[in-house]
């Protein structure tokens, strides 16, 4: 069998061209789980914000400059 026995544990590597260390990945991965979690934190505080404070909620859906904002807002993550 070439690369080794799985039942045994001795597996060929997943990716056997790849030469970089475990912990530089896991550090990689630590990091963009990292760069998520704020920018879901950001999401749910600006939310806290427009569902608590009256004049903001108001602001954004009842005037014309604030139905613009919220238009962008909305359509500025797909582009």
């Amino acid at each position: 069998m070439k690369g080794g026995d799985v039942e045994v544990g001795v597996a060929p590597p997943l990716y056997p061209g790849m030469m970089e260390n475990p912990e530089l990945r896991w550090a990689f991965i630590k990091k963009i789980y990292s760069i998520l979690t704020v920018q879901i934190l950001l999401t749910v505080a600006v939310c806290a914000v427009v569902v608590a404070v009256h004049p903001i909620a108001d602001f954004l859906f009842t005037t014309s400059p604030g139905l613009a904002i919220y238009i962008v807002c909305l359509v500025l993550p797909f582009i």
